[in-house]
């Protein structure tokens, strides 16, 4: 067997809360670092509620999405504020270091 590369895969989950506090959810982001590249990336949106009601699904969570788009609010925006700064690039550092690490 041959090594031809390696990739650090770090999953992060945080919770969000939008807006006046209506709006929770869980959002998973990836932390892909490897030799050559380090990026993140969103990757799940989970335990959504909104006043206290769970939106459970894809097709639950998409149909929000649209009446909530009718009423002339972007949820997508909305949970890409939230995400904003919420992987604080001392913890890209840190794992890009680790990589290093394990790497050499």
């Amino acid at each position: 067997m041959k090594v031809t590369g390696q990739i650090l895969f770090v999953n992060v989950q945080n919770e969000i809360v939008c807006g006046d506090g209506s709006f929770k959810a869980t959002v998973e982001h990836q932390l892909v670092v490897g030799e050559d590249l380090t990026d993140l990336e969103f990757i799940d949106i989970a335990n959504i509620t909104f006043m206290g009601l769970p939106i459970e699904g894809y097709k639950a969570f998409k149909q929000f999405k649209e009446k909530m788009s009718e009423m002339g609010v972007d949820i997508d925006k909305m949970v890409d504020d939230a995400c904003a700064g919420l992987i604080p690039d001392s913890f890209i550092k840190e794992y890009e270091a680790k990589f290093a690490k394990i790497n050499s």
